[in-house]
């Protein structure tokens, strides 16, 4: 029993010190990087646990848990501490020494080696919580910091002279005059054609839907009420023409009138989104009347498939969210939402047949050990949201959303690899039924072999995330999937076309040692495992096609590794698969892998990740969020892919280091049947740092505005003739950046509410006894400082210079006219 004297010591201990139970309520943490610079390799950062508290904090029966997406070295940890590697980005923090105590008012510094680089903020831990070790609660840390600062006042002040160095390209230049750029276009002269209120819309019935969206944007936005009465003079008239192609358009503004000519409702909806288009941004919010220039438009898309990738796998965004990019997509005449909907870390679709994909793989908890959820991944925290995921009448809502407007979304389900919430909720399935004695019922739906001592990591670092396709439940898994997701596009009116299973980055040493393939290999005579790839591929293409479905996928469908690399496999070509190839990454060999498949026989979209795959930073720079993997991209990188002669314009790599002059000449080029087989272009937005929406829509606009310029415009001349002339695109960009900056991106404040697009960055310069100041592109005020306060719609306009006095500090923020304010700049 316990003696009074020591539960008198006990008593004294608990009221003297903070207890476990409290500890993220209390503690403060902070992460700094410690070394900095552009390309630091393994720099040293450090995470600071302050106790702010009049109290000490014993570091015994608590342990902090967070997210990582770079790869500690773990022994560069003090011997004091415990740092280890869970799985995928997750690491726990522990104390080794038992008397290890946190002062009042004191702090704990613990410093460890990143292997690799730390690019930006995002790279520092996230979803940080403390676990109670005795009684496993899980609380995520309230009070985290992440410092940004990294620069010295000198060398921010070099930053923002390189800015407005590189802002300048932005400047002058003719505005575009639409965005996506038709393909003819002819301006007349004369007053323009005003659109008033006495403006008279009218059309067939084959095209009321596009006269209701004309009406109903003049309306919302101009606040300007159309009627639909035929009349002879002022009046907007949608016609049909049967001689035009499928989502084609000819658009004539006169004096008097408007004629739409189109031969089906996508081109009729088209050519409302020119009207829109070519009206300004105050037009839009012209509240009497609009007068449009007096044109001649004949246009058709450069491609049919002009797709959006978005990711809400990793970090679920809802349905309100996707409804908002597919408005923008229509609006800039992209057609295919890609939403990839599986991955290791979320399953995000209601199969009703299958519940455990979503009560067990669309939750994330610090309770994960317990098979009832997954682990907390990308910035997760303790816990998940009540409902990460879509129910089937979300999904059918965004189905249909879509068709209203053109846009065919496409489903993907990511298999083999990419699968450990499947093959965890699986798991978890098959614990429920075995506990019932339902060995047959818990076998089903398994996607993993039991036997499998296979080691692996994968792409994001997971040791257990592949399907075992050896097994008859993997197929009957994906075939229950496939029949449900084509159920709910038939109750929303839609034809599923197409179903994308994945297919990407299957971890080597993958079903080295399964049982159960090594039974599939002998049963077939093969020879080495690699062979169980196509063999895979083949299947599921057949399974597709039995249900009159296209297969798409990544571009590893259409290669074979036979131990030497993964090369392409023209065999498969005859199954018809659709390929989204993203591998083209500048420096790393496979520059030319889109036109190698396409030369082969593959349908290709092309997923250039050197150009859009809008997850990755903006620029080189601490403060700009984003991956860094495959280089930077800014709109001016995206607005130069050309899609059918990629080399022709680059000179740099992804590392922004100058390219050997020969560097592309046994690179393989298109041919006539190869440059046939490029479908169509898409954007990727990996959700691995967009824990928000705000976030996702930063990474996004402006950048997809170049994605829709290359989609839809005509083939370019340097395409065409295969030389390029630098000054000539320039002075193209700067008229491109112009519409977007003056009138597209204020289009977006006012759109759905308002979106969290990119601001441009300032650049200043110190030159003649001025400061300098620009922005990245135009349409935006600058307002400063230069008495300590931070600056606001009160401060001064900086406009395009202001006078310098070297002792005072100037700080610098670009505000909208709806006072949406921009990142503080300081010299």
């Amino acid at each position: 029993m316990m003696t009074k004297k020591f539960l008198a010591i006990l008593s004294l201990f608990y009221a003297f010190t903070v207890q476990a139970d409290d500890i993220y309520k209390k503690i403060q943490l902070r992460w700094d990087l410690i070394e900095t610079g552009k390309s630091k390799a393994n720099p040293v950062s450090r995470i600071t646990i302050i106790n702010p508290t009049e109290k000490p904090i014993v570091c015994k029966d608590w342990s902090i848990w967070f997210n990582f997406m770079r790869r500690i070295d773990v022994a560069s940890v003090d011997q004091r501490f415990s740092m280890t590697h869970e799985n995928g980005d997750l690491y726990r923090l522990g104390f080794k020494d038992p008397n290890l105590v946190i002062p009042a008012k004191g702090k704990l510094e613990i410093n460890y080696v990143t292997k690799g680089l730390v690019p930006n903020f995002t790279d520092a831990p996230a979803g940080l919580y403390v676990l109670n070790e005795k009684t496993k609660e899980a609380n995520e840390i309230i009070n985290y910091q992440i410092n940004k600062s990294v620069f010295t006042p000198a060398e921010m002040k070099e930053k923002l002279k390189e800015q407005y160095v590189i802002n300048t390209k932005s400047l002058g230049g003719v505005k575009q005059l639409i965005i996506p750029e038709p393909q003819s276009i002819q301006l007349t002269k004369g007053q323009g054609f005003t659109i008033s209120k006495g403006t008279h819309v009218v059309s067939p019935q084959q095209f009321a839907q596009e006269r209701k969206a004309l009406t109903d944007f003049f309306k919302t936005y101009a606040k300007i009420e159309l009627d639909n009465k035929l009349a002879a003079t002022n009046t907007i008239q949608f016609l049909t023409d049967g001689s035009l192609a499928a989502e084609a358009y000819k658009l004539t503004i006169s004096g008097n009138q408007i004629v739409i000519k189109a031969s089906d409702s996508k081109g009729a909806f088209y050519a409302v989104q020119t009207i829109k288009s070519l009206m300004t941004a105050n037009q839009w919010k012209a509240g009497s009347s609009v007068v449009l220039p007096l044109v001649n438009i004949e246009d058709s898309p450069r491609f049919g498939y002009r797709g959006v990738l978005i990711d809400v796998a990793r970090n679920f965004h809802d349905k309100k969210a996707i409804l908002k990019v597919i408005d923008v997509m229509a609006m800039y005449k992209l057609n295919t939402l890609h939403l990839h909907l599986i991955d290791d870390e979320g399953w995000r679709l209601e199969i009703k047949s299958l519940p455990e994909l979503t009560e067990v793989g669309s939750k994330r908890s610090a309770g994960f050990k317990d098979g009832l959820s997954l682990q907390p991944s990308y910035g997760s925290g303790a816990s998940s949201s009540a409902k990460d995921y879509y129910t089937e009448a979300d999904f059918i809502d965004i189905l249909k959303y879509a068709k209203e407007r053109h846009i065919e979304v496409v489903t993907e389900i990511e298999t083999p690899g990419h699968a450990r919430a499947s093959i965890k909720s699986m798991q978890a399935r098959y614990e429920k039924y075995m506990k019932l004695g339902n060995k047959a019922e818990a076998e089903k739906y398994l996607l993993h072999d039991m036997g499998d001592v296979s080691v692996y990591r994968s792409a994001q670092y997971w040791d257990d995330n592949v399907m075992n396709v050896a097994m008859p439940s993997t197929y009957r898994f994906i075939s229950t999937v496939i029949d449900e997701v084509q159920a709910m596009y038939k109750k929303a009116g839609v034809e599923l076309k197409q179903i994308h299973l994945g297919g990407d980055e299957v971890p080597r040493g993958s079903w080295e040692k399964s049982p159960k393939i090594r039974t599939l290999m002998d049963s077939l005579k093969m020879t080495s495992v690699y062979e169980v790839w196509p063999y895979y591929i083949a299947k599921v293409a057949d399974l597709c096609a039995s249900k009159g479905l296209k297969l798409a996928g990544w571009e590893e469908m259409g290669m074979i590794n036979e131990g030497k690399g993964m090369r392409v496999n023209p065999e498969l070509a005859a199954k018809k698969i659709r390929l989204d190839v993203w591998n083209n990454i500048v420096g790393g060999g496979q520059e030319d892998l889109a036109y190698r498949l396409a030369n082969a026989g593959y349908e290709v979209v092309y997923t250039s990740a050197n150009n859009f795959y809008l997850d990755l930073a903006w620029r080189n720079t601490f403060e700009e969020p984003g991956h860094t993997w495959a280089g930077f991209i800014d709109l001016y990188k995206s607005y130069s892919f050309l899609p059918t002669d990629f080399f022709l314009n680059i000179t740099e790599d992804s590392k922004e280091k100058p390219l050997a002059a020969n560097y592309f000449d046994k690179k393989e080029r298109l041919t006539a049947k190869g440059k046939n087989n490029i479908i169509g272009i898409k954007s990727g937005a990996w959700a691995e740092k967009m824990l928000t929406a705000d976030r996702q829509e930063y990474m996004l606009y402006p950048r997809l505005l170049a994605l829709a310029e290359r989609a839809w415009a005509k083939e370019t001349v340097w395409e065409k003739t295969n030389t390029f002339n630098k000054a000539t695109f320039d002075n193209a960009y700067r008229g491109f950046v112009k519409k977007v900056g003056e009138d597209e991106l204020q289009k977006l404040n006012v759109l759905n509410g308002g979106y969290d697009y990119r601001l441009p960055a300032i650049g200043v310069k110190a030159e003649g006894g001025k400061l300098l100041v620009n922005t990245e592109y135009p349409g935006f005020d600058v307002y400063y400082t230069d008495n300590g306060e931070e600056p606001g719609l009160r401060s001064k306009k900086a406009g395009q210079s202001i006078v310098y006095d070297a002792k005072k500090t100037y700080k610098f923020r670009v505000i909208t006219t709806g006072g949406r304010m921009g990142e503080v700049v300081s010299l």
